[in-house]
């Protein structure tokens, strides 16, 4: 019965992204696979932008104000095109239905569909990892509060509204999930993170790798093989953190990295001021997303889009005709370059957040960005293979679209070997910063670059054998079935070679991040009995009566798994002084004592008490809820093995 509820979460998390983003991208005049591979970021844009509206017009968050700015955004973007239809093109001739480009998106989901489900282990599990508090607990809030604002989540554990800004575009989507499904929080997480790792990214990643390099057959199988088999994205993200708001972001990103070559006029065959403009409309209906989902994939895309503006500028110098026109690339790129600079300074976190050193040589980093080996050690060497080719053909081509995925692949490897390696912390921050200088948000990038390219020289490659004299006389003679037969065939070779665990870090991505999501009895965030405790807690715990309890060992999940509102329902928390008295004296509460009125001023009826061990190793102490069990301020109420619910009876009410 779970399985269904987790497909049905997927489904419903794939109806909300189609029904949203398709007729979006269908108005601005996409067509066929580009309409569908942008759509879920147009979707996760209106759902951001949504979620901030919807208080200001007095609507709690539901699927009600997502319906009304796509129908405020999609009458707008409609009129418009409308009123400019007669300088538009002719539209070009429907192209036949390409059965490859599906074969690669069937192969990359499937692929990826099965590691994220044995992964995860059971649909109900949790990621067992220290941001998962927040986001599971994020989730609960939005439902309760009616309120998914990136300007109101931030409350949760500051009420003061001291952090101004969360990005809660991840939180607002999978609220919606539960309300639309009906299914419990942790399985809407993991039916948003299926859908997110197996269907958006292979499809974003596919689009960028064709408005790259066009629609070749081999390119694209290779795209999808390839985007299943580097589990640095999306695996390693379920892995570290857990960073589900960073992945969403990210799997938006290659959509807009598309989106923006075609804006720039740097792809394809004739370009149109029409053309570009609605492509640069594109552009704009996809960082909104990315932001409020991340903002990190918004220091990607800023990353990531240097050499196409390099491009770009090179071609308008090129091409001007007067001294004049070429002062005003050169300034125009000059102001690009120091908008950029802002841009990357404000998006950076706190200096305090942004202190995570190298961990590395930088000839280990080099080894790691040559052989696909990036945190989990175990080289891709058959990808690595294909992305050296990939290399060789873009240098011989010389062809714009190859010189910059070359680009972008430098812009990653420099970032990846300054945060693993670079012993200059100022520069380091300088480049990595937006990322938290953390190893694992940066080595999430390198399939970006490294997917496309790998692809291209698969393709370019295949293509060369094909022109070999023997080769093509043997392709003339194969019948045409049979070719079809023969690319399956290879297909099925190439999907075994890059899942294979002697030269696949695929394997070891798998065991490592499903160890994180295993509950059992030493689990280090909830453990099997204390889940157990919680699933009756609502048979004990009257609803909105609060419960106390360290959120370091996992009992403030009561607020996101048992519906009941928790004090603290972080471990990064803005401590009030009602707050601290609870932490403080709970255990030795007695009546009139300051203790008990703020007890009853936060409304506190229970406390859990789950010995261990933390979600980090540490020791957080909050001499309030120690010794309970000698306590004459509660009694106990209800156990499952070492984990305990008391009641609050010292303070008499």
């Amino acid at each position: 019965m779970q399985w269904f509820a987790f497909m049905w979460a997927a489904v419903a998390t794939l109806l909300l992204l189609g029904v949203i983003g398709v007729p979006l991208a269908r108005i601005i005049g996409l067509r066929g696979f580009a309409a569908i591979a942008i759509a879920p970021a147009f979707a996760v844009t209106v759902v951001g932008l949504a979620a901030v509206v919807a208080p200001w017009i007095g609507l709690r968050w539901s699927v009600l104000p997502v319906l009304l700015v796509a129908i405020v955004l999609g009458g707008a973007l409609f009129a418009v095109r409308y009123a400019t239809r007669r300088w538009e093109p002719a539209r070009a001739p429907r192209r036949p239905f390409d059965a490859w480009l599906l074969l690669a998106v069937v192969v990359a989901a499937a692929l990826l569909t099965y590691r994220v489900t044995v992964i995860v282990g059971s649909p109900e599990n949790i990621s067992q990892t220290f941001d998962n508090i927040f986001h599971l607990n994020g989730i609960r809030f939005v439902l309760d509060t009616g309120n998914a604002s990136s300007l109101w989540l931030g409350h949760m554990t500051n009420p003061d509204g001291g952090l101004a800004f969360y990005p809660a575009g991840w939180h607002a989507l999978v609220a919606l999930v539960v309300q639309i499904s009906g299914v419990a929080i942790p399985v809407a997480v993991n039916g948003v993170t299926v859908v997110v790792s197996a269907v958006l990214w292979p499809l974003g990643v596919l689009l960028l790798a064709r408005t790259l390099f066009g629609r070749s057959h081999v390119l694209a199988v290779s795209t999808g093989v390839l985007a299943a088999s580097l589990p640095v994205f999306p695996i390693l993200l379920m892995d570290y953190g857990v960073l589900y708001p960073y992945q969403l972001g990210l799997a938006l990103l290659p959509a807009a990295l598309a989106a923006t070559l075609k804006a720039l006029g740097l792809v394809g065959g004739r370009r149109t001021a029409p053309g570009q403009l609605w492509w640069t409309v594109a552009v704009l209906g996809c960082l909104p997303g990315l932001a409020l989902a991340h903002p990190g994939a918004i220091v990607a895309w800023l990353a990531l889009t240097a050499p196409m503006a390099v491009a770009f500028a090179v071609r308008r110098l090129r091409s001007a005709k007067s001294t004049l026109m070429r002062w005003v690339v050169v300034v125009s790129f000059a102001v690009y370059l120091a908008i950029g600079a802002v841009l990357l300074d404000t998006l950076r976190p706190p200096l305090e957040a942004r202190g995570w050193p190298p961990q590395m040589s930088m000839l280990d980093a080099v080894w790691d960005v040559l052989t696909i080996s990036a945190w989990y050690h175990t080289p891709a060497l058959l990808a690595a293979v294909a992305v050296a080719a990939g290399v060789v053909w873009a240098i011989i081509a010389r062809s714009a679209p190859g010189l910059i995925a070359l680009g972008m692949y430098v812009v990653v490897a420099i970032l990846y070997l300054a945060v693993a390696a670079l012993p200059l912390p100022a520069l380091r921050d300088a480049l990595t910063g937006g990322w938290y200088n953390n190893l694992p948000r940066v080595a999430a990038l390198l399939p970006f670059v490294l997917v496309p390219l790998g692809a291209y020289g698969a393709a370019c490659t295949w293509s060369w054998l094909g022109r070999r004299r023997r080769v093509n006389k043997l392709s003339r003679a194969l019948p045409r079935g049979l070719k079809g037969a023969v690319g399956i065939a290879a297909t099925a070779l190439a999907v075994l070679g890059l899942q294979v665990s002697s030269l696949s870090p695929v394997w070891v991505a798998e065991q490592w991040t499903g160890s994180v999501f295993i509950m059992g009895p030493d689990s280090p965030l909830l453990s099997s009995d204390e889940a157990e405790l919680l699933s009756r807690l609502d048979e004990h715990v009257p609803a909105g009566v609060a419960v106390a309890g360290s959120p370091w060992t996992g009992a403030s999940l009561a607020y996101a798994l048992a519906d009941r509102p928790v004090l603290m329902p972080h471990t990064l928390m803005e401590i009030s002084a009602e707050l601290r008295a609870v932490n403080e004296g709970l255990s030795s509460a007695t009546p009139d004592g300051a203790t008990c009125r703020a007890i009853d001023d936060l409304g506190v009826g229970f406390v859990l008490d789950f010995p261990g061990p933390e979600v980090h190793p540490g020791e957080h102490v909050f001499p309030g809820l120690q010794n309970l069990a000698d306590s004459g301020a509660v009694r106990l109420v209800d156990q499952e093995g070492d984990a305990r619910l008391y009641a609050v009876t010292g303070c008499g009410f």
